[in-house]
């Protein structure tokens, strides 16, 4: 997406200027469809360099991964999103006290965005910790914060076509692993993306898994038919 091109539509009132939380990044396949979308233009995508920080410490010291290859995951991410990063939001932290103390920086960026970047236009502030982020927090600003699985959602409720078709691409552009349809509707659920991954799995005429009491997922089919099976 180049230049400053909003990726909203006219009479949407889904903001599609979006500030990504750490958390999200975390998750490579929500990365993954993130930066999709942006590409796609259905969103436009930003960040920060602490948000950076945060995410790709996180990642070496509690996933084991290679501190190369997440910064070339990085670098390809800086290059597809231009105009990514969030400069001078640090002098709006302290007007988000209500905000977790680990967290102001997010809602300063996002606000940020909303003040100066995109005057005027809404901005989504998408976090996996939508606790942290209290509604009031943001009161007489243009920010909306929203959890992950229900900002994904209410974006598809909008242009289904659009998202399954970014979805679907972003799944066959997988290399390691690579993901069949059934499984890659079973990491949308992974990350608590239901209403997303029932969609495609209606979309695509595959089986979405249902997540049992302990926070697996199984296949109510295989179930019904006396054969147990978890999803991978």
């Amino acid at each position: 997406m180049s230049g400053r091109k909003a990726a909203g539509r006219r009479g949407s009132d889904l903001p599609r200027i979006v500030l990504v939380d750490a958390n999200v990044f975390f998750a490579p396949r929500m990365r993954d469809l993130f930066m999709h979308l942006h590409e796609a233009e259905v969103v436009n995508v930003h960040w920060t360099r602490e948000i950076e920080l945060e995410w790709t410490r996180n990642v070496v010291v509690k996933q084991g991964a290679d501190r190369q290859a997440i910064q070339d995951c990085l670098a390809g991410m800086r290059a597809a999103a231009e105009g990514w990063e969030v400069f001078g939001y640090e002098k709006h932290v302290d007007r988000f006290e209500a905000v977790d103390s680990k967290d102001r920086h997010v809602a300063a960026a996002a606000y940020k965005l909303s003040l100066d970047d995109w005057p005027g236009q809404a901005v989504a502030l998408v976090t996996r910790n939508v606790r942290d982020f209290p509604p009031s927090a943001f009161k007489d600003t243009k920010v909306v914060r929203y959890a992950m699985p229900a900002y994904l959602d209410a974006l598809h409720a909008e242009v289904p076509d659009t998202v399954v078709k970014v979805a679907d691409g972003c799944r066959k552009k997988l290399r390691a692993p690579k993901l069949t349809r059934e499984e890659y509707v079973a990491v949308l659920m992974k990350n608590g993306c239901s209403g997303l991954a029932q969609a495609l799995a209606d979309r695509w005429s595959v089986e979405c898994p249902a997540v049992a009491k302990d926070g697996t997922l199984y296949y109510p089919s295989n179930e019904h038919a006396g054969r147990p099976k978890k999803a991978k």
